[in-house]
């Protein structure tokens, strides 16, 4: 197998050298993406992946599409190690991803999904390569707004942990209010948990969403961050009075913006 591997492996070297020399095929320069997606693979197809491709073919035309490459994980599986509260697990399955993705070309990590933002610091130390956070580009965008005072909408530990929090209201001078009543944000965690990641909102779930928005409105949020890949599928545009900023949608253009950046 290893004589196999390396034949292979010399043959390739070999077959690029040729092409290089004998048909000057143009090689587009572009930064290879490494996404840490399935969380849920709904939102890492339809949103990273298809944004992602559009926006690189949109700008270099042709037959061109995004060179990156993708690790899905089990939805199943990684939200039974969160909801046995095994912390030290995620944090080891997304590191070794991570490093997995940097070991066959990615030069940058793409976290597709908010709460696993707890640990971007440990998967930035682990691999070496910059992750492009998913709240930097939504704090440009809410701050190109002119927007100081925002809503935060998302999972328990999103709602109730500073790490996307905190990077709001230190690098762009933006407070953050989230709902008051634990109750409130207990049933919005079960809501995405167990509803949103296997069918529709009901309406019941929706009204819950809105009531919160409201009263965050009331204390002068100026707008909402959905900031977590299932809020797309209860909270749109139209159900409220001020600016939707879905972090996913965001992300999923910034980082093909980077991507192509010189």
């Amino acid at each position: 197998m290893a004589d196999a591997i390396a034949h292979c492996s010399k043959s390739g070297h070999q077959a690029r050298n040729h092409q290089a020399r004998d048909n000057n095929y143009p090689i587009q320069k572009m930064r290879v993406l490494g996404l840490l997606g399935g969380t849920t693979y709904h939102a890492t197809l339809v949103v990273y992946y298809k944004e992602i491709n559009d926006y690189v073919q949109k700008q270099l035309g042709g037959g061109h599409s995004s060179k990156l490459v993708l690790h899905s994980f089990d939805y199943a599986e990684i939200v039974g190690v969160f909801q046995a509260g095994d912390f030290d697990e995620v944090r080891r399955q997304l590191c070794l991803t991570a490093t997995n993705l940097k070991s066959v070309g990615a030069e940058a990590i793409v976290l597709c999904v908010n709460t696993n933002h707890r640990w971007a610091e440990d998967i930035e130390e682990a691999t070496g390569l910059p992750l492009l956070h998913m709240i930097d580009f939504t704090g440009d965008a809410i701050v190109q707004a002119g927007l100081n005072k925002i809503a935060l909408l998302g999972t328990r530990l999103v709602m109730e942990q500073d790490f996307l929090k905190k990077r709001l209201e230190t690098k762009y001078n933006i407070q953050v209010l989230v709902p008051s009543s634990q109750e409130t944000r207990s049933r919005m965690n079960n809501i995405i948990f167990q509803e949103l990641s296997t069918s529709a909102a009901t309406p019941e779930s929706k009204q819950l969403y809105l009531d919160a928005v409201e009263a965050l409105f009331d204390q002068g949020a100026e707008g909402v961050i959905l900031a977590c890949t299932k809020l797309q599928f209860i909270l749109k545009p139209e159900d409220v009075e001020k600016p939707l900023f879905d972090t996913v949608e965001l992300h999923a253009r910034g980082v093909a913006r980077w991507q192509l950046e010189e």
